[in-house]
């Protein structure tokens, strides 16, 4: 399984998030599990649904760059569209605490857990 940790300025700020890299990963995302884990990485993805989703998700929306462009806490069976510069989504558990603003930059580091 592929994973990621993700990084501001040197800190890890989650570790073993899934990495989202084929469609149907990409549509399954963190539906139908009982909790978020680290989260879920969703490359070239913009726009996503909570459908089938039973928690909130810190969603996190990244341009080309992997700087922070828009996030939100995002509810259940709703529908959430990435801004128009948005390329990736990162979605964390809302339990995370790291401190993440709008123009951050984040580093991924992906592996095979």
């Amino acid at each position: 399984m592929k994973v990621c940790d993700v990084s501001i300025d040197n800190k890890v700020i989650a570790k073993g998030v899934k990495y989202c890299d084929t469609f149907s990963k990409k549509l399954l995302g963190l539906m139908f599990t009982a909790a978020p884990g680290a989260g879920a990485f969703l490359p070239d993805v913009k726009d996503i649904h909570m459908n089938f989703v039973r928690f909130e998700l810190k969603v996190i929306w990244l341009d080309s760059k992997f700087r922070v462009v828009h996030q939100v806490r995002a509810k259940r069976w709703r529908l959430y569209y990435g801004p128009k510069d948005a390329k990736h989504v990162l979605e964390l558990p809302v339990y995370n605490t790291a401190t993440i603003n709008i123009g951050d930059e984040l580093r991924l580091k992906s592996y095979e857990r």
